[in-house]
């Protein structure tokens, strides 16, 4: 038996297979407090099988929290703050190795006077 919109038809609907989830789940819990609230009885086609048409059809969609927004920007943010950490701990470095060879070359040149 094959179900139908199948998967790959959907997942092209959303970004991930968990936001795909998580809205066919919303969405069919809405749609069995309806029918249940008007019939008393289910109906023959099942609350999963109408939310997977409605996404497949695009009549509904998902709009992402300011949390995750957030959570994205601050994720950059560091990203950014290590890069620089690491361009500067770099820098300190080479002047570290700097200073060292000067003071071997100076200890150099008072071992040979």
């Amino acid at each position: 038996m094959m179900i139908k919109p199948g998967i790959t038809e959907l997942s092209r609907c959303v970004d991930s297979r968990y936001t795909l989830a998580t809205m066919a789940a919303k969405r069919a819990r809405m749609i069995g407090q309806k029918t249940q609230e008007v019939n008393g009885k289910y109906k023959a086609i099942k609350p999963v099988s109408i939310a997977a048409d409605e996404i497949a059809q695009g009549k509904i969609g998902y709009v992402r929290s300011d949390a995750v927004q957030a959570a994205k920007e601050y994720e950059e943010e560091k990203e950014a703050a290590i890069l620089s950490y690491s361009e500067s701990a770099i820098e300190a470095n080479a002047e570290f190795d700097a200073r060292l060879e000067a003071e071997k070359t100076a200890d150099t040149q008072e071992g040979e006077e």
